[in-house]
């Protein structure tokens, strides 16, 4: 019999599977398609996100995980083990190794429920562990987390963003904010609502936001436009419209907003030989909603601390567990077992 060893970063928009000696080997949209009226599995991943508000009343999308945390535990595990089944983990695979990445907040309760939805997914994980997210994206981001030195991780997801300071491979302080990806796609929608009186998609936001989404534009900043189609508030009809990037830092502004301030906070927080630390090492951006344009000449205008932009960010979590998973001994002691999770509950 054979084993694999897993990483699953199961975000609120995307999720990634890895595996050991294979890297990234699944990188989809987190939504299932159902017939209610048969109650069966109609599309997941990226086939399910293509039927995004195109279905008709009888076919629901689902998205299991809300800001960061698993809400739907039985669509879920449909999910993953549809997802398993498709990247072909067939039976003959025994005593298999899952690391999950988990908010920093996350309770016991809900713990308990991810460990359970592993060795119960049909799959035959052996061994369960969690990892908190800002330690793998700080993993991800190349940054040595077991040594006694501050780094500050700002991880910008599709539901949530988490400001840590990590050091000797944990969390020192940190602070979630319900306020990512999803969150800037309804802030496009509703700004150009507000401004061009037509409705737009969430498909159609998210475009925009990838092409043109800046947060800070100088004197210099080239304008750059682009056009969407939506329906007209008055006449119910198509209509076109063009929106610019002065557009997007509009509708943007009060939520980057909140992420700096979180920022600012933490900093407020952090213990002073750490902080020194941050001054040197400065600010490292992890998740895919910190690619937005000029988004670190913001955060370095109003933290005057140096920007760290990593490669490939919107990767970050799943390539700090794919590292972990290569050596596994070296970063035991900062994944959380479920054996240590019920030492800690009975203790």
């Amino acid at each position: 019999m054979f084993s694999r060893e897993l990483g699953f970063d199961l975000g609120t928009s995307i999720m990634h599977i890895s595996q050991r000696d294979k890297g990234i080997v699944l990188d989809e949209p987190e939504i299932i398609a159902i017939d209610k009226s048969k109650n069966d599995i109609v599309a997941v991943g990226e086939e399910a996100y293509e039927m995004l508000e195109k279905t008709p009343a009888h076919i629901i999308m689902n998205s299991p995980v809300q800001y960061g945390v698993v809400a739907d535990f039985d669509n879920m595990g449909k999910l993953l083990k549809m997802q398993l089944k498709n990247l072909k983990m067939g039976k003959k695979f025994s005593n298999n190794v899952a690391i999950v990445s988990v908010p920093n907040d996350v309770s016991e309760v809900e713990r308990k429920a991810l460990y359970d939805l592993f060795v119960h997914s049909g799959f035959r994980f052996k061994k369960v562990y969690l990892i908190e997210k800002p330690v793998a994206a700080a993993v991800g981001a190349g940054i040595e987390v077991l040594k006694p030195y501050g780094n500050m991780i700002v991880d910008i997801g599709g539901g949530t963003t988490e400001v840590s300071v990590v050091s000797l491979g944990g969390i020192v302080i940190s602070k979630l904010l319900k306020v990512g990806g999803n969150k800037f796609d309804e802030d496009i929608k509703n700004y150009i609502k507000r401004k061009y009186s037509i409705y737009i998609g969430k498909k159609s936001a998210e475009k925009i936001k990838k092409e043109i989404g800046y947060v800070f534009i100088d004197d210099e900043e080239e304008i750059i436009s682009t056009e969407v189609v939506g329906r007209d508030v008055v006449t119910g009809l198509p209509k076109k419209v063009t929106v610019t990037n002065e557009d997007i830092d509009i509708a943007l502004k009060e939520d980057i907003n909140v992420i700096i301030d979180a920022i600012k906070y933490i900093l407020e927080k952090t213990p002073p030989e750490l902080s020194s630390d941050i001054l040197e090492t400065g600010v490292y951006l992890t998740g895919g909603s910190s690619l937005l344009g000029n988004l670190d000449v913001l955060i370095k205008n109003e933290t005057s601390l140096s920007i760290n932009l990593v490669e490939n960010p919107k990767e970050c979590v799943v390539n700090g567990i794919d590292t972990i998973l290569r050596d596994m001994k070296q970063y035991e002691e900062i994944l959380i077992s479920s054996k240590r999770e019920n030492k800690l509950k009975y203790n």
